[in-house]
C-alpha cells in the first residue's frame, strides 16, 4: 500500500517568494525547495509545514513503509484561480505517485479549502496541522501581530474593510454639512458638528492606505519624480499640466456649487461632477500624452499603450456624461436634450470599440514579434550549404 505524504501551499509563498515552479515530488525536491522559501522568508509557516512533512515520511521509511512526498501550491489570487491551479496539481501528482492513501499536511484552515478536492480522487488517512511554536509572553504576542500586519494579504483583509466602513460613515456625515456650510451662513455650531464625521473619514483613509501602503508608494513615486527631474525627462510638463486639471476641476467645480445655490442639491451634483469628470479626463489625457512623447524621445517607437488608454478615458468620459445627463432628463432636471445624450453614448461606445480593436491588434502584433524572436536562433544554428 503506497501512502503519499501531501502538503498544500494555497497561495503559492513558494512561487512568489522563491520563483520556484510547483509540484515538488520526493524528498530531494521539496528539500530544495523548503531550503529555498527559507532563506528568503524563514518565518514562514509553509517552511515548516513541509518540513513537517519531511519529518513524517522519514520516520514512516524508516518503518519500511511504502511512502512519497509531494508539495502543491496554488496562485497567488486565493480562491478561485488557486484551487484550480492546486486541482491540475493534485491530479498530476496523483497520477504520476499512484498513492493507495493520503496524508495531509496543512498550516491552517486557509490550506484546508483543497480537502473536498483531494477526499473526492483519494482515499485519505490523516490530517495533520502544523502550529508553529511561540514564546507565551506579552511581546511575543506583540511580534506575532506585528508580523501579521507586515504580511501585504492579512494587512489588507483586516484594514480594508474597516477602512472602507469608517470612511464611508464619516462622508454621509460630512457631506450634507458641507453643502450647508457653503450654501448657508458659517457658524461655529456647524463646524464644530463636523468633528465626528471628520474623525471617521481621516481614520478610515488612514486605514486604507496603511492597508496598500500609500505611503511607500508615495515615497516610490516622489523619487521616480526627482530621477525624471534630475535626468531632464520630457513628462515633466505633461504631468504639471495634468495636476494643475485636477486641482482646478475641483476648484471649478467648488465655484458652481457656491453659484447655484438656489438650485436643488441634484442640480448642483450633477454639474459639479461634469466639471471633474471632464477636467479630469483632460488632465489624465496630458499624462498619457507625456508618456508617449516620454518614451518616443527615448526609445524611437509609439508608446500605443498610452493611445489606448487615452482613447478608452474618453468613452467612459463620453458614457458617464450620457448616463448624469439621462438622469437629469429622467428626474426633470436641467439636460442638454435626448440627441446630444443618444449622441453621447454612441460617441462613447464607438471610442471604447476602437481602442478595443486598437488593444488586440497591438497584443497579435507583440505575440507575432516574440514568435518571430524564438525562431530566429534556431534558424541561425542550421549549418549553411
Amino acid at each position: 500500500m503506497k501512502i503519499l505524504i501531501l502538503s498544500v501551499d494555497r497561495d503559492d509563498d513558494f512561487g512568489k517568494k522563491a520563483g520556484l515552479n510547483s509540484p515538488f515530488i520526493g524528498r530531494e525536491e521539496n528539500l530544495n525547495a523548503v531550503m529555498a522559501l527559507g532563506l528568503k522568508d524563514p518565518e514562514d509557516s509553509d517552511v515548516n509545514t513541509v518540513m513537517a512533512a519531511l519529518s513524517m515520511y522519514d520516520e514512516m521509511l524508516k518503518k519500511g513503509e511504502d511512502v512519497e512526498i509531494a508539495t502543491i501550491c496554488g496562485d497567488v489570487k486565493v480562491g478561485y484561480e488557486s484551487d484550480l491551479v492546486l486541482t491540475t496539481q493534485l491530479e498530476n501528482v496523483l497520477e504520476l505517485v499512484k498513492p493507495d492513501r493520503v496524508v495531509l499536511v496543512s498550516d491552517g484552515a486557509e490550506d484546508e479549502f483543497i480537502y473536498p478536492m483531494v477526499f473526492s480522487r483519494v482515499k485519505v488517512d490523516s490530517v495533520r496541522r502544523v502550529w508553529v511554536k511561540q514564546a507565551p509572553t506579552v511581546e511575543g504576542t506583540y511580534y506575532i501581530i506585528m508580523k501579521m500586519l507586515a504580511d501585504d494579504k492579512m494587512r489588507k483583509r483586516i484594514f480594508t474593510p474597516i477602512g472602507l466602513v469608517l470612511a464611508v460613515l464619516g462622508l454621509f456625515n460630512v457631506i450634507p454639512q458641507l453643502f450647508e456650510l457653503l450654501t448657508g451662513e458659517a457658524s461655529i455650531e456647524l463646524v464644530a458638528s463636523m468633528g465626528w464625521g471628520m474623525i471617521a473619514l481621516v481614520l478610515g483613509l488612514y486605514l486604507i492606505f496603511y492597508a496598500y501602503r500609500a505611503a511607500e508608494r508615495v515615497s516610490g513615486t516622489m523619487r521616480n519624480v526627482a530621477t525624471a527631474i534630475r535626468n531632464g525627462s520630457q513628462m515633466i510638463p505633461f504631468v504639471i499640466v495634468a495636476m494643475l486639471l485636477f486641482v482646478a476641476g475641483i476648484i471649478f467645480a467648488m465655484d458652481s456649487v457656491a453659484s447655484q445655490s438656489e438650485a436643488g442639491l441634484a442640480v448642483q451634483a450633477f454639474t459639479a461632477l461634469s466639471i471633474i469628470l471632464w477636467m479630469w479626463t483632460f488632465g489624465l489625457l496630458s499624462y498619457q500624452m507625456g508618456k508617449l512623447v516620454n518614451h518616443y524621445m527615448t526609445s524611437g517607437r509609439l508608446y500605443v499603450t498610452s493611445l489606448v488608454v487615452s482613447i478608452s478615458m474618453f468613452a467612459i468620459a463620453f458614457i458617464l456624461q450620457a448616463s448624469f445627463d439621462l438622469v437629469a432628463l429622467a428626474f426633470g432636471y436641467p439636460n442638454p436634450g435626448e440627441n446630444l445624450i443618444v449622441m453621447m453614448m454612441l460617441i462613447g461606445f464607438l471610442l471604447a470599440g476602437f481602442g478595443g480593436l486598437m488593444n488586440m491588434n497591438m497584443r497579435s502584433y507583440h505575440r507575432t514579434r516574440k514568435g518571430e524572436e524564438k525562431k530566429e536562433p534556431e534558424l541561425r544554428n542550421y549549418p549553411e550549404a
